[in-house]
């Protein structure tokens, strides 16, 4: 009898449509049988230096920590203004007490207030499961199990979630463990007043600071000899930050950055600025609003430009070099700006180069960017989303090369980062996940739309990350669709509408996506062929393989019009995913055998590679061994001679070695057995299985008696 081991994964590599945008080229996966381990995360944000005050607060959470963790789901959320300490006092706390949590911490900003939209739970559930260790396709699409599984996997676990930044109880309930041992800790402006009803949750709210701990911030950021030498003033200095803890950072940090000035002329200068209302006074009052315009108007003209476009900046994370596209700067200024801005809190460093904004500094800044000329702020934005639209052009050939795209002019405005191989197209691609999901909309909402066109058409990259983002590419394929039609570009509306209808076809919304894909059977269409595909591939989902099946072989005869080597690939591929799933593995190696000279042609280098493993499968599934390692060891080849697929590496090595331990060469299952738990473990993701095969194979080698 055959082996089962890598077949059913062959189903879900299966390409919906012929610009492969699930990403299938990084979701190959792993086969269930090479991981089962429970990774522990550990994803808190540093702790905020110098903390100062909260007692009560702290002693709360140590309260309901110590209290109510034998209760189903303990909950504990955190209220309180904008700028007034949240995300300081609950890292600060969460990093006293993780040791407690043995299974790990799960950390999310869910975005709730800021210029991005809040983060949709499917998201988040999407991120937390693949940190217990759940591998990214085996992730639910439909929400409520997702939701289900993330409570499954706590139930026999300490994990401590912190949910920073909600902004409704709706965002937050899913995300809520509801068995004992974990925590919950949920910050927000809201007081979130239906949890208490439907999770017991207990209220910790954050005043503004009283003058004592204001004092005490000033103290820590200053230095007692400082504050002692003018105590009066630096009373007076505490009174105008309003207990708004990001104002007295703000104000002390700036005095103490300059020795030569006295606490008292520093707020001589606060009390003399005179603000106009400008539509911050109702977030922040009118007395922390003057220590806003006090920080910006002592800024250099240079830094105070900086500060001012960041204003329309689309995110409040971003990188030094869009920054200098966005103000029409060069990078040694532009270095010199940001340092500076970071210097006086008014932003603050994340990594080499890279910066975040509190929300409530990012919105002070767009009102002062509405002082500059409305050309200004045009350019401005058009820059910045140019630039985004154009780098993203250029990483999404990396990801995808020879795939289908849009090909649209994108001008170069600046310089572009080094992208020089897939790994560093995703890891510009990660970083810049929120701020490319808020450039599509805002390039929308100023009516850029073939900008729009550029980042949703790239936006498949949501699904390469190893946290794939399915509702957030449904969404900026939503604004791409808006703007082709906006343009009456027909090409474009047919290319997004099959990324968008492959989207809700992973979300499990099969109706939708049906649907979709039916729309694309027009004679308006010249690849009409993608209907078909894409139709095969929502019945692969629901495991109508003959359904699936009819709708590829459908689509041959219309691709084979066109001429378009990968396409053909695709189709043939998946007829023989079908074919192995249905037992019919000689027509599903006449298909891969096809498969592998297209994927030749169109000179792609992954296919060709997986073409093997695909053979390998179903050679295995025979009981053909030895015919099975040899394509197993040519899919590992190629997938070697490629940067940035150490995963499909990796499950390389474990079909070999299976095909290994059938020839009776339990030596060499054993070593690549210990290369794929390596190189699982290097990617952080679960390898305890592969480690454990790995023993047992190990034992019964050293057992084998010697020929």
């Amino acid at each position: 009898m055959g082996d089962q081991r890598g077949v059913s994964n062959m189903i879900s590599e299966s390409e919906t449509g012929p610009a492969g945008r699930a990403g299938n080229i990084a979701q190959a996966g792993v086969s269930a049988s090479g991981q089962g381990g429970a990774p522990v995360p550990r994803q808190l944000p540093a702790p905020v230096r110098d903390f100062t005050g909260r007692g009560h607060q702290v002693a709360a959470l140590d309260r309901v920590l110590g209290n109510d963790m034998t209760a189903y789901g303990t909950v504990a959320v955190l209220d309180g203004t904008g700028g007034v300490g949240k995300t300081s006092l609950v890292t600060h706390w969460a990093h006293r007490v993780q040791d407690q949590f043995p299974d790990g911490t799960l950390f999310v900003n869910l975005r709730g207030y800021g210029p991005s939209e809040p983060l949709d739970p499917a998201v988040v559930l999407a991120g937390f499961l693949t940190g217990l260790g759940v591998l990214q396709d085996q992730v639910p699409a439909e929400p409520d199990a997702a939701a289900g599984l993330f409570r499954s996997l706590l139930a026999s676990r300490r994990v401590l979630v912190v949910l920073d930044n909600a902004a409704t109880a709706e965002q937050v309930r899913p995300l809520l463990p509801t068995t004992a041992g974990c925590m919950a800790v949920v910050t927000s402006r809201d007081s979130l007043t239906d949890l208490f009803v439907s999770a017991s949750a207990h209220r910790i709210s954050l005043d503004l600071f009283g003058s004592v701990e204001s004092y005490a911030l000033l103290l820590a950021v200053l230095g007692r000899v400082r504050v002692e030498q003018e105590p009066d003033a630096a009373s007076e200095l505490v009174r105008l930050c309003a207990g708004l803890p990001l104002a007295v950072r703000l104000a002390a940090t700036w005095v103490a950055l300059r020795p030569q000035w006295r606490i008292a002329d520093v707020v001589e200068e606060i009390k003399e600025d005179q603000l106009a209302d400008d539509g911050i006074s109702g977030m922040v009052g009118e007395a922390v609003q003057a220590v806003f315009d006090w920080s910006y108007t002592r800024l250099a003209p240079e830094p105070a430009q900086v500060f001012r476009f960041l204003g329309w900046h689309p995110g409040t994370e971003f990188s030094m070099p869009a920054v200098a596209v966005l103000c029409g700067l060069n990078h040694r200024e532009t270095n010199r700006c940001l340092e500076a801005l970071a210097e006086l809190h008014l932003i603050e460093p994340v990594a080499r180069h890279r910066y975040r904004m509190h929300d409530l500094l990012h919105a002070f800044a767009r009102t002062r960017a509405r002082l500059d000329t409305s050309d200004e702020q045009h350019a401005a934005r058009e820059r910045v989303l140019t630039w985004y639209a154009h780098v993203a052009q250029l990483a999404d050939r990396l990801l995808y090369p020879g795939f289908p795209s849009l090909d649209l002019e994108i001008d170069r405005v600046g310089p572009t980062p080094t992208l020089e191989d897939r790994a560093r197209a995703l890891a510009w691609f990660t970083a810049e996940q929120p701020t490319l999901h808020a450039a599509a909309r805002t390039a929308l909402e100023w009516e850029f739309h073939t900008l729009v066109l550029a980042l949703a058409a790239t936006s498949r990259f949501l699904t390469y990350l190893s946290r794939p983002l399915w509702t957030v590419r449904l969404d900026i394929e939503t604004f791409g669709i808006t703007a082709a039609r906006a343009l009456g570009d027909l090409a474009a509306d047919f290319f997004l509408r099959e990324s968008h209808s492959e989207t809700l076809s992973m979300l499990g919304r099969w109706e939708e996506a049906e649907a979709g894909f039916m729309s694309l059977d027009t004679p308006r269409n010249p690849q009409r062929y993608t209907a078909f595909i894409g139709l095969g591939g929502v019945h692969c989902k629901q495991g109508h393989w003959q359904q699936a099946r009819d709708c590829y072989q459908q689509a041959l005869p219309l691709a084979r019009a066109h001429g378009l080597a990968r396409t053909l690939a695709v189709i043939e591929g998946n007829l023989a995913a079908v074919a192995i799933r249905l037992g019919e593995y000689e027509q599903a190696l006449a298909h891969i055998e096809r498969e592998r000279d297209l994927r030749h042609q169109a000179g792609d280098q992954v296919g060709h590679a997986h073409s093997f493993y695909r053979a390998a499968t179903a050679q295995l599934a025979q009981g053909h061994h030895a015919p099975a390692l040899e394509f197993a060891e040519r899919a590992l080849a190629g997938y070697r001679e490629l940067p940035g697929i150490d995963k499909l590496v990796a499950r390389a090595l474990e079909l070999a070695a299976t095909c290994l331990e059938h020839v009776g060469d339990l030596a060499r299952a054993a070593d690549y057995l210990q290369r794929a738990a390596t190189l699982y473990t290097d990617l952080e993701l679960p390898a305890d299985a592969v480690r454990k095969r790995w023993r047992e194979v190990t034992a019964r080698a050293t057992a084998q008696p010697e020929a």
